[in-house]
């Protein structure tokens, strides 16, 4: 370890420990009491497994638009739309991370795994780097999955959603972490016990991706590419701005449950396909809620959240608008 990785391990130890945990309980008390709560905890198997089947019916369904589209000038856009579909694999992945998705463990952690591997998200590292975002939400330098801070300019915004973070982060974690290593600061979330698993994790997953590059190669075939890899890359962009959605522009630091995210209003398909995440708030105030009793909760507290009359479109104007142009602005005008 370099002395660059010592002094950050010092900075960066102090981060996850009880005494957040405890401040984001006693918040989440004073909005609503462990007994209120606990009705809406229940897990069940149904709902997990109507949403996963739904959820894939729908992307064979894009994918054979796909197949038709083969050969025509509407092959690109059917694969922005399958891309766009693929993409939302990363609400029932993050719900399964969260161990809420199924009551059955054994059905939560395969869909983990599935959607893991196609969203190229290893899925222990996720789950305790998630819990990292949970306890430090939009704290910048301290919150692993930070979104846009402020100020942030539009090669940031680009940067962002359209993808390259992503593939950047993920990908060096993952051959990253098949080498044994882990950085600092990504670390201090992980239990020393952990790492020997995620390690492992990310070997199968680099083995999966080569073993597949290898079978297509041998056989001359384009399927993985045209019905995963390409369609994923190119529909990557609509989940980056649902997630720029859920959290840019929202009040930065520690200043309660109600500051740091955002729970908006949208259409039945979409909710279905973010697996009720646009109740984003709901969720951050109490992850141990399974996705089909959000509605629930945002109805029982949604009115003392940071409720918006918006959608998804509305709020990312709303974040280009005010969170990149205005503060653009301003300091164009100091520097002048």
């Amino acid at each position: 370890m370099t002395a660059a990785d010592v002094a950050a391990t010092t900075t960066t130890q102090k981060l996850t420990t009880p005494d957040a945990n405890t401040t984001l309980l006693e918040a989440q008390r004073e909005i609503i009491s462990r007994k209120r709560l606990k009705p809406f905890t229940k897990r069940t198997d149904r709902h997990g497994l109507m949403y996963f089947a739904g959820h894939m019916t729908i992307i064979f369904a894009t994918g054979y638009l796909v197949y038709l589209a083969t050969g025509s000038g509407w092959l690109i856009p059917a694969m922005f739309l399958h891309g766009v579909m693929l993409g939302h694999l990363f609400a029932p992945m993050h719900e399964c991370s969260h161990g809420t998705a199924f009551r059955t463990r054994w059905l939560n952690e395969t869909v983990h795994w599935i959607t893991g591997i196609l969203v190229v998200w290893t899925p222990t590292y996720f789950r305790y780097d998630h819990t990292g975002h949970h306890t430090h939400a939009q704290e910048f330098g301290q919150d692993p999955e930070f979104v846009l801070p402020s100020p942030s300019s539009w090669v940031d915004y680009i940067y962002y959603v359209t993808g390259i973070h992503q593939w950047i982060k993920n990908l060096g974690w993952i051959f990253r972490h098949a080498m044994g290593r882990i950085r600092p600061f990504n670390r201090q979330f992980v239990p020393e016990d952990q790492l020997p698993k995620i390690f492992l994790e990310a070997r199968i997953f680099l083995a999966i991706y080569v073993a597949v590059a290898i079978v297509s190669i041998a056989l001359g075939s384009w399927a993985a590419a045209i019905y995963w890899a390409i369609p994923t890359i190119i529909g990557l962009p609509i989940a980056r701005a649902i997630r720029v959605a859920d959290h840019t522009g929202c009040t930065e630091g520690q200043l309660g449950l109600r500051t740091y995210a955002r729970t908006l209003k949208t259409d039945p398909l979409t909710r279905f396909l973010c697996w009720n995440m646009p109740y984003h708030c709901e969720h951050h105030l109490a992850p141990s809620v399974p996705f089909h009793a959000l509605p629930a909760l945002h109805k029982e507290v949604g009115h003392e959240m940071n409720p918006l009359d918006k959608g998804y479109l509305a709020v990312q104007l709303d974040v280009i608008r005010d969170h990149l142009e205005k503060k653009l602005r301003f300091h164009l005008i100091q520097s002048t």
